[in-house]
């Protein structure tokens, strides 16, 4: 009886440890993402890296997206990060500047020639932001990409450096009211989603956007002038709470960074390919004029500029050094390129 009993206790232990082992759930890793429900290609872009990231990380980790808001608004989502109240986020990096003015370099005006230099650019500058961000707000940064660079929506044409006098031009950040008064225009200080009822009613002139931002915002239908001339880069990518990463096993810390980058090589991708062609259709569907600044033109603009982002670089010192060498570096590689400008 005695070894029957053995055996009947050993057995009972084995199925209790199978059914731990089957209903153990994976460690979920929320991360919130600023576009809504259904956007593409942003929304679409952080829903497939969950998919690919929980399909490999086989019920060890989870990722859930929250679009639009959920969980956290896109100005808090760097506090979000460093006190845990998220695991993980994707955003635009340069608009936390008022956090840390490092993080304003990267939208300096004209630092960055093209998207093909702001593309390269990301993989040596990802491990001084991953510093900062280490350092500072207690997070990990992936992924760094670029989502376009801003150019101008107008009622009116823009073409010479001249234009811009007098010019009303809605303002959403610092950098952006920087490169607007630097060409000579006056900066109107509105929000991305004022943008639109702002120029219908003529309380502006005009509005820095990407091609994508413009067409998602309905500017077409109110501004009938595009040019483009690559003022500002907007880099992105996602950060991840440090003690969530440093608890992470090694394999599943590995599987993250490929899977991020992956994300940041797709969306470098689509903003010089389907993306801006199904945007510009959409552009001269509603009869807007593009105008791409010639080289010429665009070096008079860049020279307007010069002093004040030399300025800017100088007074962050050795950090401010090692971005401005970047800089020169990717656009010596990268020269003018209307398809670039975009």
């Amino acid at each position: 009886m005695k070894g029957v009993a053995i055996i009947v206790l050993l057995f009972v232990l084995g199925v209790s440890f199978l059914c731990s082992a089957e209903t153990k759930k994976p460690i979920t890793l929320r991360l919130v993402t600023p576009t809504p429900e259904g956007d593409y290609p942003q929304t679409y872009r952080d829903k497939e890296l969950a998919k690919r990231f929980n399909g490999r990380a086989k019920g060890e980790y989870a990722i859930e997206v929250y679009a639009g808001g959920a969980l956290a608004k896109l100005p808090e989502y760097f506090d979000a990060v460093r006190v845990g109240a998220v695991d993980m986020a994707f955003s635009n990096w340069g608009m936390f500047s008022f956090l840390d003015g490092r993080l304003g370099l990267l939208e300096l005006p004209f630092l960055f020639a093209n998207n093909y230099a702001t593309n390269e650019a990301c993989r040596y500058l990802l491990p001084m932001y991953d510093q900062i961000f280490q350092e500072r707000f207690n997070a990990k940064g992936l992924g760094m990409m670029n989502t376009g660079g801003l150019n101008l929506f107008s009622t009116k044409p823009v073409r010479s450096l001249e234009d811009w006098k007098g010019l009303l031009v809605g303002a959403v950040s610092p950098p952006t009211a920087m490169l607007i008064k630097g060409l000579g225009g006056s900066p109107v200080t509105i929000m991305f989603f004022d943008l639109y009822e702002s120029l219908q009613k003529k309380v502006i002139d005009a509005a820095t956007l990407s091609a994508h931002g413009g067409v998602v915002f309905g500017l077409p239908t109110v501004c009938k002038h595009y040019t483009v001339f690559y003022g500002i880069s907007a880099f992105a990518g996602y950060t991840v709470n440090l003690d969530v990463w440093r608890k992470m096993p090694k394999h599943i810390q590995k599987i993250l960074e490929e899977e991020t980058e992956k994300s940041a090589e797709w969306m470098k991708g689509i903003i010089l390919g389907e993306l801006l062609d199904a945007d510009l259709k959409a552009m001269r569907e509603k009869g807007v004029s593009i105008h791409v600044l010639p080289k010429e033109e665009r070096e008079r603009w860049v020279r307007a500029l010069a002093p004040q982002v030399e300025k800017q670089l100088g007074e962050f010192g050795e950090f401010g050094n090692r971005l401005k060498r970047i800089a020169d570096e990717v656009n010596k590689r990268h020269p003018y390129s209307e398809r670039g400008l975009y």
